[in-house]
């Protein structure tokens, strides 16, 4: 039996911070070569991307579960790569869910890519289309590295299809 409730999640507002957090992270690289303003950089757009992800994984993994028992597997899509024991390296597709309970459990959020291997060296941040979430499960330390533009495009998928029913009936 399908879930029938209607999702409390504002869909424009979603999509809206949507275009925020992928245009953050794609715009950056462009913003940080102005000398005046690379201070801002490391302090606003960090935190604006950590904020955003916040609510938009908790927003989404909500209407996922809205629909958890159709088929349209959303929750399995691939964006991007996860590491269920880091420091074995093994690397494994990240999935859409996955992703989000990455964010929403996250022990740090870095919005640029971090590097394979922990390095005592200072890392240069560079902000790309990717998202690094470092976290714990069962006592092992986790990655997840999000790949914004394929997160996005998922989330606008579920946000049109969650819509569409929505508004089916009236």
């Amino acid at each position: 039996m399908r879930n029938t409730d209607n999702p409390i999640v504002d869909m424009l507002t979603l999509r809206k911070d949507l275009y925020l957090v992928m245009s953050l992270l794609l715009a950056d690289r462009e913003v940080a070569k102005v000398q005046n303003v690379v201070v801002w950089t490391k302090v606003f757009h960090e935190h604006e991307v950590r904020k955003l992800m916040l609510w938009v994984a908790t927003a989404v993994r909500g209407l996922l579960d809205l629909l958890e028992e159709r088929k349209d597997n959303f929750s399995k899509q691939n964006c991007g790569e996860y590491w269920s024991d880091f420091s074995k390296n093994s690397e494994y597709p990240l999935t859409f869910r996955q992703a989000c309970n990455s964010v929403i459990h996250a022990k740090e959020i870095l919005p640029y890519r971090a590097p394979k291997q922990d390095s005592k060296k200072k890392v240069e941040r560079v902000y790309t289309d990717r998202i690094t979430i470092r976290g714990t499960n069962k006592g092992k330390t986790t990655r997840a590295q999000i790949d914004i533009i394929r997160f996005v495009r998922i989330a606008y998928q579920l946000s049109t299809l969650l819509e569409e029913d929505n508004y089916a009936d009236g």
